[in-house]
């Protein structure tokens, strides 16, 4: 591009290339944002998949541990159990 005079006036033809060139360079930004958007929702799709999966998966982690806790429930603790063993002993004491 020449070297302009900045005291020269500007014409109509020069004012049609900046605007040309400043719609040009928009449209070209709009463009790329457009395709780099466009990569972030089949990520984001991936994403939420992916958090599906993981919730479907803490579900039944979660009911596993319930049921556990329902197994357990009626089994007597460790002290529960050395104090019934004690009294089986006192009245039937294995000799």
């Amino acid at each position: 591009m020449a070297k302009l005079d900045p005291n020269e006036p500007v014409t109509r033809s020069m004012l049609d290339e900046a605007i040309d060139a400043i719609l040009e360079g928009v449209g070209s930004m709009f463009k790329d944002l457009r395709g780099r958007l466009e990569g972030m929702d089949k990520r984001f799709d991936k994403v939420d998949r992916r958090l599906d999966t993981l919730e479907v998966g803490q579900s039944y982690l979660k009911d596993q541990i319930d049921g556990l806790k329902a197994d357990l429930s009626d089994t007597p603790s460790r002290r529960q159990f050395e104090k019934l063993k004690a009294r089986v002993d006192k009245y039937h004491p294995l000799t």
